[in-house]
């Protein structure tokens, strides 16, 4: 059974698992990609009750993109509202402990996964539109 996006009565986007996440790219699946950019890649979810959703997924190694800068970003998508602009409807933030190597040693590392999910526009991306390819 697939997990549920949580449901709101406001416009306000919903906070998703990264299970969720993964279940709805089919585990980031290459087929699944549209795109790749400096801040991250962004995968065609499909759920079963939302239909298709944009999946952006935010690179972990970006250097400065922390909580305050996350959190920041995510409150200004978060009231845009405008007919030309997709709407934010979703989002990712959980920490996930792992082990890792350093130095030589297996040491105990957080990896933060962060996602930002938009309703999805069959119509490709703007740049496509402007530059005509």
């Amino acid at each position: 059974m697939e997990p549920k996006l949580q449901q709101h009565t406001s416009d306000e986007p919903s906070k998703l698992s990264y299970q969720l996440i993964k279940q709805i790219t089919n585990d980031f699946d290459e087929k699944r990609l549209l795109g790749s950019g400096g801040f991250g890649t962004v995968y065609k979810g499909v759920h079963e009750s939302q239909g298709e959703i944009a999946v952006k997924v935010l690179r972990h190694t970006i250097l400065g993109l922390d909580d305050k800068e996350f959190h920041k970003e995510f409150n200004n998508l978060r009231g845009l509202k405008h007919q030309n602009i997709v709407k934010l409807i979703g989002f990712c933030q959980e920490s996930e402990e792992e082990l890792a190597e350093f130095d030589g040693k297996q040491v105990s590392a957080t990896h933060i996964h962060r996602a930002l999910c938009f309703e999805y526009v069959h119509n490709g991306s703007l740049n496509k539109h402007i530059s005509g390819n």
